[in-house]
């Protein structure tokens, strides 16, 4: 009797357990115990506008171009009136020779008036920077010795180093600015290549021309800045929105085409900056928003949450 009653009750748990499964919708699971959290992005839009593409080169302030002044006759070096850096007017005295004769006779007490107006005095010719000045006081010089170098006022140029992969930019007389420290910029000119190219930096020497009243001096650190092109109604994002491979043989972004879509866009890159690149590519507009971090390691087609 008792086995007939334990029987029967197992037989009513089992129908009232089938009873209530029935009345549950078949087609509905809760799939919350299987639910992700998206992962969040940032966005941005692209924007439009007009930018005048420059590049920089380094470049030296150089005199190009030296005048020495020497002895005309032997005798001795009685005065210097010139010391290295002083700049020298044209018609300037530079130093005084007394010839050997002068002293000769000098010291045998025999000196007429005109051996005392025979002292030879070397003057400049032409404006100048004294570089170099070779001898003192007291010094004994031969016809032809030089007594000083200096560099010639109007040959100052900045010398200016372009890399082999960017010579194609640059063309004789190509407009260009020279930045110098603690000057105003001197607009200029891309005047003539030098034929003496830097295998080792791998560079392109030019020559860029100063004019002589900024008085600088030789082997200043200079930047030159040359215009490369103009853009007109460009589409710039941040640099950080752009994807690519290992390789980086291709680009792509990750353009949202709802509020929780993101899918994969390739796009062909202009103009490169250190902050924003330039879209080439027409599926991209100044309204879409784009994904600007969070999006690396996103499948081609993402559900995504924007950040706030």
């Amino acid at each position: 009797m008792n086995r007939f009653i334990r029987w029967n009750i197992l037989w009513i748990a089992a129908a009232l357990f089938v009873a209530t499964g029935c009345k549950q919708n078949p087609g509905k699971r809760d799939t919350s115990v299987l639910r992700l959290p998206l992962p969040a992005v940032t966005v941005t839009t692209p924007v439009k506008e007009n930018k005048t593409i420059y590049t920089t080169f380094q470049a030296v302030s150089r005199y190009l171009q030296s005048v020495n002044f020497r002895a005309r006759t032997s005798g001795v070096v009685t005065t210097v009136f010139v010391s290295p850096g002083d700049e020298i007017k044209i018609h300037q005295p530079l130093f005084i020779i007394k010839p050997m004769e002068m002293s000769a006779l000098e010291g045998a007490g025999a000196l007429s008036d005109n051996l005392l107006n025979s002292r030879d005095t070397i003057f400049s010719d032409q404006p100048a920077f004294t570089n170099q000045v070779l001898v003192q006081q007291g010094d004994y010089v031969q016809p032809g010795s030089l007594l000083a170098v200096a560099f010639k006022e109007n040959s100052l140029a900045a010398v200016t180093y372009v890399p082999f992969s960017e010579v194609p930019l640059i063309k004789k007389n190509s407009l260009c600015t020279v930045e110098i420290p603690g000057k105003h910029n001197v607009s200029s000119y891309f005047q003539k290549q030098l034929f003496l190219a830097d295998n080792i930096t791998q560079t392109q020497p030019y020559v860029v021309p100063l004019p002589p009243k900024l008085k600088i001096a030789g082997d200043m650190n200079l930047l030159v800045k040359f215009k490369v092109k103009e853009i007109r109604d460009g589409i710039f994002l941040p640099r950080k929105a752009i994807l690519t491979n290992e390789e980086e043989t291709s680009f792509w972004i990750m353009k949202m085409v709802n509020d929780t879509t993101a899918v994969k866009i390739p796009v062909t890159l202009g103009w490169q900056g250190k902050k924003q690149f330039q879209i080439l590519s027409n599926q991209i507009g100044i309204t879409d928003k784009v994904i600007t971090e969070g999006a690396y390691g996103l499948p081609d087609t993402a559900y995504v949450k924007t950040a706030k």
